[in-house]
């Protein structure tokens, strides 16, 4: 049977004013990693517990990180600090963020809330200057 995985170029990482939109593209993203959810747990083990084994009770939720790296694009409205992810982070507000992949798969979007947590441009010296981001998701992360 032949694979129906998904390539890597294609997928865009969207702003959005809303959870149903206006969704922005943010400019010229490389890889996307996340959103790293986990969930937390805490041991209960006792006297009793049965076999000598650990025992866990869960707790909660943790909607993770989502990191990216862009080419960085001086002057750029959805990274510059007037009304991009610089801005987004100095205002500490909480954003709505979409991961969509490519072509027929569009549908099926990665949909969270998040703040701008790490904003930090780099310029190598043989290298094009980079921008790496961290959103850090807060709340449920829903996928379609």
């Amino acid at each position: 049977m032949a694979s129906t995985g998904v390539a890597g170029p294609g997928w865009l990482l969207q702003h959005g004013t809303s959870g149903s939109g206006p969704w922005t593209t943010i400019t010229e993203v490389k890889d996307i990693t996340g959103p790293s959810q986990t969930l937390e747990k805490d041991e209960i083990t006792n006297q009793s517990s049965p076999s000598a084994y650990k025992e866990w009770v869960t707790t909660l939720l943790d909607g993770g990180d989502v990191t990216f790296k862009c080419v960085l694009v001086p002057g750029d409205a959805t990274q510059d600090s007037v009304t991009g992810l610089l801005s987004w982070m100095q205002g500490r507000g909480l954003q709505y963020w979409q991961i969509v992949p490519p072509g027929s798969y569009s549908a099926h979007t990665t949909a969270f809330t998040a703040y701008v947590t790490k904003w930090a441009p780099s310029f190598p010296v043989a290298k094009h200057a980079e921008l790496d981001v961290t959103l850090t998701v807060t709340g449920p992360v829903a996928t379609a």
